[in-house]
């Protein structure tokens, strides 16, 4: 070929090196079209490869390469100063090679994997007879090196060859800079242009109203990923698509990292030192009201999945105070419906509300009351969620009402048959609601034939709540008949039961020795809990037999009674009742 055209097609190169950049739709196409045209330009070229510097990896990667195997060398990354290209990179020198011993010494620093994959992934499975490398650069910053070979064409590379491929060199850095500026600016119109798409899906699925499971679900970008929404307890709410493999683990470290997700910033989780998802938690003016979790194969998430997170987050911060709102709205009205039918203010509005739940009509009603061993009732969804369970299991006989109270559940049930409203139906339907919800205790009202008679059971039920919990029994269910003659005390007056105390306990209820007193009044108490038992009171006590019997006559002497008469028995019993109910009010 002659000079003349040789220097044509060289400056035709330079034109196109420019040109590319607006005629690839990548930065990847635009330097494999950049090496291919380089390879054209030189006549005795039959190879080579474009390395890029990487900051964050601190190695130089092949971006693109002339009869080189892909799959291999996209495999396959130099350390600065590591082979030829390194060496270029590290000394900011080119290098013009035409010898095969001097090409070998060239590499011989290189490590034996990366020649290896050098090797392998030639189209000869050669060295090259020639080579010659140069240094990418723009305004002082090392981008890359451009590499050319020679495996099989007659002669070697020229001083002429290689400033040619210096001088285009410093074109191929400036477009390759420019392409990048160009492509990022793209890229991030192109994910501005997503993130606003995916936006306004999540506000219309909101403003439609199709709830937080619609929600979740429009974060799933890839049909592998999964999407998670647990509470602030790290107890799962919603997920799609729907799955409990993996919550257990995800809410154990929910639980165990939640100081690290109040910074509002996606948090990776691991799982046997692997990637395995990401979470960010849900705020709110009141504080962290949530988790977002994704796992699948969009992990970690990219700039516009985070976004589109942090975004559905906010959303769903808002959707969760409105509902926290209705919640409290629908609880106020439950307890002002709870005091009007305690006050028997059964207006067409009241009687209407309780025909829709199907409470009216019913045979018999009962009310119960639940509390937790372990927390309490005063979570608004908690309580929500509680409604709709418990009115599974009772569906069958009975309709079901709750009433919120602190800490504890006012339930009230309407049985739809006669047979329903016996004690024992009532306790196996609580043995069921047990078996669901653990650590629960029940106190069971007496079935009443009417609404009017309805405060008589919820009586019952909060007696028996306050008087089997200061006696901390083992039993999980208590009912009405538990309370015996003692439901009919709460109705004493004051002042008359604090005559009966006096008159009954009065001469061990004496100030003037108080350590005499604690010992009489206490020996007492736990001999009558013990069913009048010497041995049980003695070992409940720490005290020997013997004492317990002495006190005992002692107190049968002051108080003028005999533990053998039932009536002496039965008044000892109400006095101390009395007397319990009148310390525990703080009345002394």
């Amino acid at each position: 070929m002659s000079s003349e055209n040789n220097m044509e097609r060289r400056l035709n190169t330079f034109i196109q090196v420019s040109k590319n950049i607006t005629t690839n739709d990548s930065l990847k196409e635009l330097i494999q079209q950049i090496i291919e045209d380089v390879i054209g330009a030189i006549d005795k070229a039959d190879a080579g490869f474009l390395l890029l510097w990487n900051e964050e990896s601190q190695y130089l990667e092949i971006e693109a390469a002339v009869n080189f195997k892909e799959d291999i060398y996209l495999q396959n990354k130099l350390l600065e100063g590591e082979g030829i290209s390194g060496t270029v990179f590290a000394e900011g020198k080119s290098m013009l090679i035409n010898t095969i011993e001097e090409i070998e010494k060239a590499m011989s620093n290189m490590r034996n994997k990366t020649l290896q994959y050098y090797l392998k992934s030639t189209v000869h499975a050669l060295m090259p007879v020639s080579c010659m490398s140069v240094l990418l650069v723009y305004q002082q910053q090392k981008i890359g090196v451009l590499t050319i070979d020679n495996f099989k064409n007659d002669g070697f590379f020229t001083e002429e060859d290689l400033r040619f491929l210096e001088a285009i060199g410093s074109q191929i850095a400036i477009s390759i800079v420019n392409a990048r500026a160009f492509y990022e600016k793209q890229q991030r119109a192109l994910q501005l242009e997503t993130i606003l798409e995916l936006h306004n899906q999540l506000n219309e699925t909101v403003l439609e109203g199709n709830g937080m499971q619609s929600l979740v679900k429009s974060l799933a970008r890839n049909p592998n990923d999964c999407i998670y929404y647990f509470d602030s307890l790290g107890r799962l709410d919603i997920s799609h698509p729907i799955s409990s493999v993996e919550i257990p683990f995800l809410s154990d470290w929910i639980r165990e990292n939640r100081k690290n997700l109040q910074t509002q910033q996606l948090q990776k989780i691991y799982k046997q030192e692997e990637l395995f998802g990401q979470a960010l938690s849900v705020q709110s003016s009141f504080g962290t009201i949530g988790y977002l979790v994704i796992t699948g194969n969009s992990v970690p998430l990219d700039i516009v999945g985070e976004l589109s997170f942090q975004h559905a987050a906010s959303i769903i911060a808002i959707e969760q105070i409105k509902l926290q709102e209705q919640l409290k709205t629908r609880q106020a009205e439950k307890e002002a419906l709870l005091k009007d039918i305690l006050n028997q203010n059964f207006t067409t509005e009241v009687q209407s509300f309780l025909k829709k739940q199907e409470i009216l009509p019913a045979k018999y009603f009962v009310f119960l009351v639940l509390k937790s061993k372990q927390h309490s009732f005063d979570e608004l969804n908690q309580f929500n969620l509680l409604e709709g369970g418990m009115r599974q299991v009772f569906k069958k006989d009975f309709s079901v009402m709750i009433f919120p109270n602190r800490n504890k559940l006012f339930l009230l049930l309407g049985a739809k048959k006669k047979e329903a409203g016996n004690v024992q139906v009532i306790r196996q339907y609580v043995e069921r609601l047990q078996s669901i919800y653990k650590e629960i205790v029940v106190y069971i009202g007496r079935p009443v034939y009417s609404m009017r008679h309805l405060p008589m059971s919820y009586k019952d039920a909060e007696l028996l709540e306050k008087e089997m919990e200061s006696h901390q029994r083992e039993e999980s269910v208590f009912d009405f008949q538990s309370l015996g003659y003692k439901r009919y005390l709460f109705n004493v007056p004051e002042e008359e039961a604090e005559y009966f105390v006096e008159n009954i306990l009065g001469p061990i209820l004496s100030k003037s020795n108080n350590r005499t007193k604690n010992e009489w009044l206490s020996t007492l108490q736990n001999y009558l809990q013990s069913n009048k038992n010497v041995t049980k009171t003695a070992e409940s006590m720490h005290l020997h037999q013997n004492t317990v019997y002495y006190r005992l006559q002692q107190i049968q002497e002051k108080l003028n009674c005999d533990f053998d008469d039932l009536d002496d028995v039965t008044n000892l019993k109400v006095a101390l009742f009395l007397y319990e109910r009148r310390e525990q009010n703080g009345e002394r």
